[in-house]
């Protein structure tokens, strides 16, 4: 049970712009081991045991993104402000539990390298491109395919945030729409580019944690907070609107550094 609430909360992190999935279960303390699950499954090893794990955290992550994309849609719609300022704040509070995880076997300033890089290029594909909603009513194959592909990448990945790259993109409120109404048709180009995607990307972050782990969480931490511009919606201002959007961003960034702390205890 508690395995398929980490799922879940994975799951509404894949659909929340400026979320991933993946930090938010390094946050709970199951990300290395769905990794490490995952690719001992490819090899046929320990298969019963290694299913047995994944089993809940799949479901979950199946159920927060499907159930929480409606709720989405409708926050969105009457309160985007307010709704983008909470994505903040869960990405404020996000970045520090990454640095201290990528920090856990011993810091080394070399490690800022890939932060920089990252970060630089996060922010030029932020000011690039900026959200554009909808780009096309329809997806064909092929483009179903890549943003399956790069889904499975961000949702592997931890820190980069597949919605914040569909925003970019511009197809954001598509693939949020076909989620939350399961669309079959729309979904299952993007499924196979997912699938296909997310082994390709499994077997690299597992040679990359275990040979390069601090230079490969400061290097996804400059991806998180470069996604930080993309996320908002709405102008600040001396209003009442912002006083509340900014209110809650503080406490969806508690909230978040309170659910790491917890996880860290455990």
């Amino acid at each position: 049970m508690i395995n398929l609430l980490k799922g879940v909360i994975g799951g509404i992190g894949n659909i929340i712009p400026g979320l991933s999935g993946s930090a938010l279960l390094v946050i709970l303390g199951v990300y290395q081991k769905s990794i490490d699950a995952i690719t001992e499954i490819v090899k046929f090893r320990n298969l019963k045991k290694n299913i047995l794990f994944l089993i809940p955290i799949g479901i979950g992550i199946i159920i927060g993104t499907v159930l929480f994309g409606n709720v989405l849609l409708a926050l969105l719609d009457k309160f985007p402000m307010q709704t983008s300022y909470a994505f903040v704040g869960f990405l404020i509070g996000t970045i520090p539990l990454l640095f201290k995880e990528a920090n856990k076997n011993g810091f080394n300033y070399k490690f800022m390298i890939p932060l920089i890089i990252t970060l630089f290029i996060g922010l030029s594909m932020v000011l690039l491109k900026e959200y554009q909603g909808t780009k096309v009513a329809d997806l064909n194959f092929m483009e179903g395919n890549l943003l399956g592909f790069v889904l499975a990448g961000s949702t592997i990945i931890p820190g980069i945030s597949g919605t914040v790259l569909l925003s970019m993109l511009g197809y954001y409120d598509y693939y949020l729409l076909a989620v939350s109404t399961v669309n079959i048709v729309a979904l299952l180009p993007i499924l196979l580019g997912l699938g296909l995607g997310a082994l390709i990307f499994v077997f690299l972050i597992s040679f990359l944690l275990k040979k390069y782990y601090g230079y490969t969480y400061y290097a996804v931490s400059g991806f998180c907070i470069a996604t930080i511009p993309a996320v908002v919606r709405g102008s600040l201002g001396f209003d009442f609107n912002t006083l509340i959007s900014l209110i809650i961003a503080l406490f969806a960034c508690l909230v978040t550094i309170n659910i790491g702390k917890k996880s860290s205890e455990n």
